[in-house]
């Protein structure tokens, strides 16, 4: 592990922003944001290994700036933790169905703020090392949270709602297997498996196709290019995951 770690702070609160600074100080790089649209900006220049995140804030509360983070390659799979005053049923349900990496209630101590960061930045660089990484396409970001939720303990998954955010991330990146949604705007799945294939032609991903229409014509168009499987949405784990399991290992 590197000796510090780059913690981006997003809280409206400048004496939050103090505090939480002060208490990481020790073990990481900190950068702070007032506000949603300073992370963003943030973000793209630090590249950071934590974001932790208040909920309630004007402009873009917390919820929308993770919406927008995670649209960045820079943020696609960072660990996420809320730090927020709000400890609310809708609110905690609603971090979890985000995919939330771990929750504190202000006022955090040190030692609970000190020991959730390292939890959440230990385990996902252990996430890496150890599991298979799948890279989910899909322009419904809801569904890629549900997805996620149902894979992410076997697996390392990358969500990524868009088709030239996915092809930016396939040059610097080589995932074991791509599960692709095929309705998406400007690139079917057929139009993606060509340009995935013509972006990486020196390294063979396996896809697997995602689609809510599996008529004649599609699964045509579709298996021209070789895909490992076309499934109907929606699925479930157990055939999501066998389906998986045959693309990495035949």
């Amino acid at each position: 592990m590197k000796n510090r770690i780059n913690v981006l702070v997003v809280d409206d609160t400048p004496q939050d922003l103090e505090i939480i600074s002060q208490y990481l100080e020790e073990i990481a790089f900190v950068d702070t944001a007032i506000n949603g649209q300073e992370a963003i900006r943030h973000a793209q220049v630090i590249k950071p290994d934590v974001i932790l995140l208040d909920v309630k804030m004007p402009l873009m509360d917390g919820f929308q700036t993770l919406e927008q983070l995670r649209k960045m390659e820079e943020c696609i799979n960072v660990p996420v933790v809320m730090v927020t005053g709000m400890c609310d049923r809708d609110t905690v349900l609603n971090s979890v169905i985000m995919g939330i990496d771990g929750y504190l209630v202000k006022p955090v101590s040190k030692d609970a703020l000190v020991e959730k960061v390292l939890e959440v930045y230990h385990k996902q660089l252990e996430s890496c090392d150890e599991k298979k990484t799948v890279l989910m396409i899909d322009d419904d970001m809801s569904y890629l949270k549900q997805m996620n939720s149902l894979l992410k303990d076997k697996y390392n998954v990358v969500l990524i709602n868009s088709a030239k955010l996915a092809l930016e991330y396939l040059v610097k990146h080589i995932p074991d297997v791509v599960v692709l949604d095929y309705q998406m705007p400007l690139y079917n799945g057929a139009s993606m498996m060509r340009l995935i294939q013509t972006s990486v032609a020196d390294r063979e991903i396996p896809i697997i196709i995602l689609s809510g229409v599996l008529n004649r014509e599609t699964l045509q168009e579709c298996y021209a290019y070789n895909p490992v499987a076309c499934l109907a949405k929606p699925v479930t784990r157990e055939i999501l995951e066998e389906t998986i399991e045959q693309a990495l290992y035949g």
